[in-house]
């Protein structure tokens, strides 16, 4: 499990990922390091939420309110009190976000299950209705603006005004979201790790041996209510001056969903899953929303095959297969017969989403069947890896570095011979996808050896 690694594990898994990220701006264009931006920005509160829901085992429907807290509070620093400065509208974040959760977390961890559920989602909405009501404080639904070209970085020397400010704003602030995302990660790890982070655990595995070993449970479940709170409100303090604007939505419960989605995504036992999660659920939000005006209908369906396929999330698929996996995994029939099946579906779907851009064909609907057949290829992409990856054959898993380089090869592939994108990248992942298979097709699965040694 991901979340079991040591710290020097955790660091060279964390270094090679930090420095992708870092040189990401000289090869993606302006709009996919604003959408990368949002999601590191998402991970943020994504990782406060998973320290209640993975490592307490408290479901929150409220953790809109925090990040709605530290959204607001920067807004209401640079209107009432003209401070632009992005290091004292975080710490007033922090503050007013430890505070709004200390009051919250302490009504709500006297209880647990769905009762806590009810209690968070009740007290969210408080504040939801407090800033729709009170519009000459908040703005009601027109919200606040937060003018990018008035926001300033490490103390005033960086800013943004003159020739280019949007451009050097999504470049810069990329930079500096990453950096507060790397500590945040750093903390959360440390915090997870920690006798602190230990004694959440066995709260969420029994809580009342918890007690009986001497682990205060209520004052312990209060204080990871207020990390969590604390780091979502950071996020919400990173994202409003990206966005420009916030409103009462951001306090709303369909927020919270979003949240609880992005951490189940990613797999809520893991330490990176919830991040993963995040960054995935951005991408399939903002997808799904360009495709259709009914993009909830595509959004829900998409979300709703993952669950059902990857019960367990995308980082979780990796340590806890869903069943039909392992079963796979175990018989060398079962094994070639559900890969193949697999890479025919990823071509099958990569042709109805290519076909549906060569042709031209426009409309809703169009634009939901080409976005569905595209999630479609890459969730038939991501089983495949994972089949193969619980087939455990002699090669390991260093043919995943090679897959995860596909997208790029694909595009410089497309660029250079003028192919679609989409048909380079599955010519190159067939061979990459057939050596594999064939290697577990042919040797025993060394996983299962090893079972049996």
């Amino acid at each position: 499990m991901p979340s079991e690694r040591s710290a020097p594990s955790f660091l060279a898994a964390a270094v090679p990922v930090i420095a992708a990220l870092a040189l990401l701006p000289r090869f993606a264009g302006i709009y996919q390091i604003e959408l990368i931006t949002y999601g590191l920005a998402f991970a943020i509160a994504a990782l406060g939420f998973n320290l209640l829901l993975g490592y307490t085992g408290l479901l929150s429907f409220g953790h809109s309110a925090y990040f709605g807290t530290g959204a607001y509070t920067v807004a209401f620093i640079a209107r009432d009190l003209g401070i632009h400065s992005m290091e004292l509208s975080i710490l007033g974040a922090l503050v007013s976000s430890l505070l709004v959760s200390a009051l919250f977390g302490y009504v709500c961890v006297r209880h647990t299950r769905i009762f806590f559920g009810i209690l968070t989602l009740a007290l969210s909405q408080v504040l939801w209705s407090l800033a729709f009501k009170f519009f000459w404080i908040t703005g009601g639904t027109d919200g606040l603006r937060v003018p990018r070209t008035g926001v300033t970085l490490l103390g005033g020397l960086i800013d943004f005004k003159g020739a280019g400010a949007y451009q050097r704003f999504v470049f810069s602030y990329y930079y500096y979201v990453l950096a507060i995302f790397v500590i945040a990660a750093l903390i959360m790890w440390v915090i997870v790790h920690s006798p602190f982070g230990k004694a959440l655990q066995a709260i969420r595995d029994n809580e009342t041996r918890a007690g009986f070993v001497g682990i205060r449970v209520r004052r312990y479940r209060w204080i990871a209510f207020i990390i969590s709170g604390v780091f979502t409100g950071l996020a919400g303090a990173l994202w409003v001056p990206l966005n420009g604007l916030t409103t009462p939505e951001v306090l709303y419960w369909p927020f919270s969903g979003e949240i609880v989605f992005m951490t189940v995504l990613g797999g809520f036992r893991t330490f990176i899953g919830s991040m993963v999660g995040a960054l995935a659920f951005n991408y399939l939000k903002v997808y799904a929303v360009a495709s259709s005006q009914y993009w909830q209908l595509v959004l829900g369906s998409v979300l709703v095959a993952i669950v059902l396929v990857l019960p367990s999330g995308i980082v979780g698929a990796f340590g806890q297969p869903p069943p039909w996996v392992s079963r796979a995994a175990a018989s060398r029939s079962l094994f070639v017969r559900a890969s193949l099946a697999l890479l025919l579906l990823l071509y099958l779907f990569l042709s109805i989403s290519q076909f549906t851009q060569a042709v031209g064909l426009s409309g809703d609907v169009a634009g939901i069947v080409g976005t569905l057949a595209l999630m479609a290829a890459i969730l038939s992409c991501f089983l495949l890896i994972v089949l193969i990856h619980h087939r455990g054959t002699a090669i390991d898993h260093g043919w995943l570095v090679i897959a995860a380089l596909l997208p790029p090869l694909g595009f410089l592939v497309s660029r250079a011979m003028g192919a679609p994108a989409l048909f380079a990248t599955a010519a190159l992942g067939a061979s990459l996808f057939l050596f594999p298979i064939a290697l577990g097709a042919s040797l025993p699965s060394r996983k299962l050896a090893e079972r049996g040694a």
